[in-house]
């Protein structure tokens, strides 16, 4: 084999190595968590020394593969043939029919990690997603190579590698399904291509069953597989439709020409593979996920409904306070897909694969060289001869290029496919954010697919190769720089999802409190306080669509404590089973609401009257209602409230200030800022970040908030709070709609601006006021003990 035959052998596998290492590194490089000072990194770093996980999804990820390594199934258990996460939703905890990949990779990664050493299981997961996401480079360039040139590919390589909304969910220590959500359509869109355009049908068929079990390892990496499913189906119709009968082309032949059906279907150049594919996919498919295959492919219709406001139920959906489904701006789209000029190529990409479809017609007949240079001497070419032939070769070239048949009806595929792609992707991203890392994938494949046009196009203007290159290498950085900068950036900027303070609280937690205890907080947290404190939750990042979210959100934002403390007791020992009883008699979802308002605060008996005598419902009725709302032996309930929650009370208090009538909220809002102490004239000068400022002197105390530099604006309410205890507490002005609260702990303070309405709410009262005064909880731990705390753990009774 000659040298360059070998060159031309390893070159691709060189190109991907190099693209494979840019894509790794970047990510890899979230593990220094620069977006922390440094005397701060080992606050949120595990024993280890890695960073905590960047998002709290991980940590189920986490929790799925350690009971698969220990046990063998994903759940806690197995109930009736069905994984069980009793984790999770508690009571009655949910399936843990997930898609397994996830786990089943990073269990693969962990057994090979420890033959050559011992390397924990949360080592193993925090750098699973930064190995397995760069590996869409590699679909990616050979796709786009085998459309355009190496050019192209390279292109698409760098640019699918570091889309920057990918990117952000796929650096190391993000461990989520996110890593399969590139890679894994690539495989089966450039397969199922493959199989479209080859021309041999033991070649199509090849590909079309690799295209299948392609189609089989997406579903079990993520639940919205069948997108990409629907996207080559419809593709591969429409190409069919518009070859046949708009372009002439013979993709579809009659079965009256074929002695039977089988040599008829062994003919047919798109319906053998699309044929093949559909099947075979969905036979390998069921025979893991069983009818809900079926099932799933229903999901465009849910997915549809993604921002309506409420549920059947009346409840709030808790969905539109996901920021990664929040509606993107336009601006937002070009930048997670990776940029201005990433996403201009890309639709030049469609326009040239469109503009590729016209045959090209030479103009004018070719003149004959003149006498002298069609007779040269044996053995000799004039150089006039040798131009006019290269001339005519490249003219022939360029021709055949452009009317081949053969190319002509690759276009018109390709062209089908990216457009259908773009619109049914572009339509998903309009129903949240966390559609635009689908939609980045045709953005990028065609911005490949029009630098290798530009290559081709520049190769026919620049005689001299090398410079060729070098054009193209500047085209390349031009393309790439800012999603590489991008990505850059985002490893550079890190800050992990949670930190000491947390963990430590939830280490206590599972040292400290019965196994049986039942945590509740905000959803966001909810895996991490199964993973760490080994202990179930209500609410998590799994069940947060559900009317727990205004149950919790109202356990937070009522002033009133024994509601607070009878809500939580009610979801720690019954989960929805007091509520939905009670619906199923009342068939309305305020009225229910109103009764549980008004039993959740008494004893059982005075409890069971008001809903006999003044609700109608019979005793039976009353007393199957009951022993969920009441129940004879309560959970040990533990509530959480920590730092993190101040910023989102615009959310928990939405959903927990619910009007059923109205089936509309509002939102209320803390600002938290460090704040400082002065003492002039006798009188303490108290100046918080957030411009609230408070003058004390002797018992009388006045303050605002600072809007010019002569001009406060009064508050309705006025707290003090130090060291636990609350040292004022003074109503200022009624027409004002907002309060303000000063904390001192030991030698720290902090001043809080709030809406009026968050003044007497049981977050604010358990957070800031440190629970003074409360009966229902108990502190049972904070963290840090010292200083203004950032997690507080309390006993519900």
């Amino acid at each position: 084999m000659e040298y360059k035959e070998i060159l031309n052998i390893l070159k691709p596998i060189l190109i991907v190595l190099i693209l494979f290492s840019m894509a790794f590194f970047l990510r890899a490089e979230a593990v220094n968590i620069s977006g922390v000072p440094d005397q701060m990194k080992a606050y949120f770093q595990e024993d280890s020394g890695l960073p905590y996980f960047s998002e709290m999804d991980s940590y189920y990820n986490y929790r799925l593969t350690e009971n698969f390594i220990e046990n063998g199934h994903l759940g806690d258990a197995v109930i009736n043939g069905t994984d069980w996460d009793l984790h999770s939703f508690f009571p009655p905890g949910r399936s843990a029919a997930y898609p397994p990949l996830i786990v089943w990779i990073t269990a693969l990664f962990y057994k090979i990690a420890n033959l050559f050493g011992q390397f924990p299981l949360l080592v193993v997961s925090f750098w699973t997603s930064a190995i397995i996401a760069p590996l869409c480079v590699i679909p990616a360039y050979f796709f786009v190579r085998r459309i355009s040139n190496d050019y192209g590919g390279i292109t698409a390589g760098i640019l699918v590698g570091v889309a920057t909304f990918y990117f952000s969910h796929t650096f190391a220590g993000f461990f989520d399904t996110d890593m399969f959500n590139m890679i894994m359509p690539l495989f089966v869109v450039w397969f199922f291509s493959e199989s479209i355009t080859a021309t041999e049908n033991r070649k199509k068929m090849i590909y079309a069953v690799l295209a299948a079990f392609s189609m089989l390892v997406f579903s079990l990496a993520w639940e919205g597989w069948w997108y990409i499913f629907y996207l080559v189906l419809g593709a591969a119709i429409v190409y069919l439709i518009i070859s046949k009968y708009l372009f002439r082309m013979e993709t579809f032949k009659s079965w009256s020409e074929y002695p039977s059906k089988k040599q008829w279907i062994l003919e047919q150049p798109i319906i053998l593979p699309l044929v093949i594919f559909i099947v075979l996919s969905l036979a390998l498919m069921s025979v893991y996920w069983g009818g809900s295959v079926f099932s799933a492919l229903l999901q465009p219709i849910s997915v549809s409904k993604l921002q309506a406001a409420t549920t059947t139920s009346s409840y709030p959906n808790v969905f539109i306070s996901v920021g990664e489904l929040q509606i993107p701006s336009l601006s937002t789209v070009v930048a997670d897909v990776g940029g201005t000029i990433p996403f201009a190529f890309g639709l030049m990409g469609l326009f040239m694969l469109l503009w590729n479809l016209r045959i090209k017609k030479a103009k004018g007949k070719r003149k004959k060289p003149p006498k002298k240079d069609r007779k040269p001497k044996r053995g000799r070419k004039s150089r006039r001869r040798r131009e006019s032939v290269k001339e005519t070769k490249s003219e022939e070239k360029q021709i055949s290029d452009i009317s081949s048949p053969e190319k002509r009806s690759n276009y018109l595929y390709y062209a089908i496919l990216f457009s259908i792609w773009l619109i049914i992707t572009a339509y998903a991203f309009t129903k949240g954010v966390r559609f635009v890392e689908a939609f980045s994938i045709p953005v990028t494949l065609l911005a490949g697919i029009f630098v290798g046009f530009v290559s081709d196009y520049l190769q026919n203007h620049i005689k001299k190769p090398l410079y060729h290159v070098i054009a193209m290498v500047v085209v390349i950085i031009i393309v790439s720089y800012t999603p590489v900068s991008s990505a850059n950036a985002i490893s550079n900027s890190v800050v992990p999802g949670t930190d000491d303070a947390m963990v430590n609280s939830l280490y206590w937690v599972k040292s400290n409190s019965p196994q049986n205890a039942v945590m509740t907080s905000w959803w966001d947290f909810g895996h991490l306080f199964a993973a760490k404190a080994d202990r179930a939750v209500t609410f998590d990042g799994g069940s947060q669509n559900s009317a727990r979210a205004y149950w919790v959100g109202k356990a937070l934002f009522t002033s009133n404590e024994a509601l607070s403390a009878g809500i939580l007791k009610m979801l720690a020992s019954s989960g929805d089973s007091g509520y939905n009883t009670l619906e199923n008699y009342t068939k309305n979802t305020g009225k229910t609401v109103e009764i549980l308002d008004k039993i959740l605060v008494t004893d059982k008996n005075t409890a069971q009257n008001i809903m006999t005598s003044q609700y109608g419902l019979t005793a039976e009725q009353a007393q199957n209602v009951l022993q969920y709302t009441h129940p004879a032996n309560p959970t040990p309930d533990l509530f959480v409230t920590s730092l993190d929650m101040v910023g989102k009370a615009g959310w928990w208090s939405y959903f927990g200030s619910w009007n059923f009538n109205t089936q509309n909220s509002t939102n209320y809002i803390y600002s938290l800022a460090q704040a400082n102490a002065t003492t002039e004239n006798n009188a303490v000068i108290i100046q918080g970040q957030n411009n609230v400022t408070v003058q004390i002197n002797g018992t009388d105390v006045t303050g605002g908030l600072q809007i010019s530099k002569n001009k406060v604006a009064p508050p309705h309410r006025i707290i003090i709070v130090a060291d636990g205890v609350i040292a004022a507490d003074k109503v200022v002005n009624n027409q004002s709609t907002f309060s303000i609260l000063v904390v001192k702990q030991d030698n720290n303070l902090v001043t809080v601006a709030m809406s009026k309405e968050l003044e007497g709410s049981m977050f604010t009262r358990l957070f800031f006021m440190q629970g003074a005064g409360l009966n229902h909880f108990k502190l049972a731990h904070k963290e840090p003990s010292e200083g203004i705390s950032e997690v507080m753990v309390w006993n519900v009774s």
